[in-house]
């Protein structure tokens, strides 16, 4: 009797085991499966220097994985575990974001001499657009250029075009819009030249009118309506006097709208009062008042706002025998001001301005003129990445990081040691997928 208690007491531990080793050995081959089963993405690229503009070193022999239109994962080595659609050997090559321009009239035309109206009336404008325009933008993407803020632009032709970009019906560069600009009556440089109703079409279509707090409020909130993409505000041109509670309105409504002011034009003079009103990207710089110890200007170094170091356009028209001794000095004031500026830690921005500059002359322009002013070439690429996406609120853009907008270019050539390498792009990705292949 007891020998056979003993008995059913083995086996039922020798069952009992049985059953433990024969679950292991089922998870054990589980977990080999899994082991297996590899990530499905849409595109890798191996072999890679990349330079994701976090602001760390280059990641030398590094992979980058993508999938539905963003950045899955950066890491050294090559990834093994995924099975790719697509497959880019980098061969060594630098990797990095997509170029942002901060600052780029998409339809003006100040390149040639004299400068062309692109457009008097509704037919023209549309004309314009898929004649010229389109060829531009293709242009811009092949340069490298991922995205381009447009500032001053007649609606809704400018927004016509970045719905037309964002559906794939129009190649090129993602567009940010601001429309028309906030500005004070009276004769500027977006119409000039015109007379009654081509006049009248241009200030319909390019200006918005800030005489009051209330009726800036108003143009801000056409601007909410139209889905503009920033609010652009010119503090200079016919103001006489600089008017704070207009500037203070214009911020509080936009702000309260998610949308960022840019100023277009200012004194150096008034900038103090603009930073106060809680301005967030100046994209000229302060030109009117020479600040030759900051007084004026070192604030916006101290906050670290986004400038834009347009010089070049000035450069060019000094090159060409155009300037007269005002536009030589204005120029100085600008060159001054810049200076102080990133001495006293201004965050400088990728921009070209030069609205119907050829495509293939902005990279080298721009940094040319960044270089020019004494920027390494590292904050040149963070300023054409990172700061433009943080400039422009776009928290999704600029950077080589999981779950960003994967908008990539591999560069034939290490911008970091010599910046125009930059101009060598070889392959151009937008939202994840391969638009250019040179």
């Amino acid at each position: 009797m007891v020998n056979a208690t003993k008995n059913n007491l083995n086996n039922k531990i020798m069952i009992r085991l049985f059953k433990q080793c024969f679950l292991i050995a089922i998870a054990a081959a589980l977990l080999i499966a899994c082991k297996k089963e590899k990530t499905k993405v849409d595109l890798l690229i191996k072999n890679a220097t990349v330079f994701d503009a976090t602001g760390i070193d280059p990641i030398s022999n590094a992979s980058v994985t993508i999938k539905g239109g963003k950045i899955v994962a950066v890491q050294k080595g090559e990834i093994t575990d995924v099975k790719a659609t697509k497959t880019i050997d980098a061969g060594g090559k630098f990797v990095m974001p997509g170029l942002i321009n901060s600052h780029l009239h998409l339809f003006w035309n100040m390149y040639d001499m004299p400068p062309k109206m692109p457009a008097t009336n509704d037919a023209q404008a549309n004309k314009f657009i898929e004649n010229e325009l389109t060829k531009r933008l293709k242009g811009h993407l092949e340069q490298g250029i991922t995205s381009i803020l447009s500032p001053i632009d007649f609606e809704p032709y400018i927004y016509n075009v970045r719905e037309k970009v964002a559906k794939g019906e129009i190649s090129g560069p993602r567009v940010f819009a601001a429309g028309p600009v906030l500005l004070k009556s009276g004769d500027y440089y977006a119409c000039a030249g015109l007379e009654g109703e081509d006049l009248k079409w241009c200030n319909e279509h390019v200006r918005l009118p800030i005489e009051n707090p209330e009726e800036a409020r108003k143009s801000v909130q056409k601007l909410v309506k139209q889905k503009a993409d920033v609010v652009v505000y010119d503090g200079v041109t016919n103001q006489t006097k600089f008017n704070k509670e207009v500037l203070t309105a214009i911020v509080d409504e936009a702000h309260k709208n998610n949308l960022k002011v840019f100023v277009h034009n200012a004194d150096a003079k008034d900038v103090p009062n603009m930073v106060a009103a809680g301005v967030d990207v100046f994209i000229h710089p302060p030109a009117k008042t020479k600040d030759v110890d900051g007084k004026y200007l070192k604030v916006i170094g101290e906050k670290k706002i986004p400038i834009a170091i347009t010089l070049g356009f000035m450069q060019r028209y000094m090159k060409l025998g155009f300037a007269t001794p005002k536009d030589r000095n204005d120029y100085d004031i600008m060159q001054n001001n810049v200076q102080v500026m990133l001495k006293a830690g201004a965050v400088p921005l990728f921009t070209s301005d030069v609205p119907g500059i050829p495509p293939t002359e902005v990279v080298p322009m721009v940094t040319g003129v960044m270089t020019g002013q004494g920027i390494d070439n590292k904050t040149i690429l963070l300023s054409a990445t990172k700061e433009g996406g943080k400039a422009l609120g776009a928290k999704n853009l600029g950077t080589l990081e999981p779950g960003k907008i994967a908008d990539v270019i591999l560069v034939d050539g290490n911008p970091l040691k010599q910046i125009a390498d930059l101009q060598k792009v070889k392959t151009v990705i937008k939202d994840g997928k391969i638009v250019v292949e040179k």
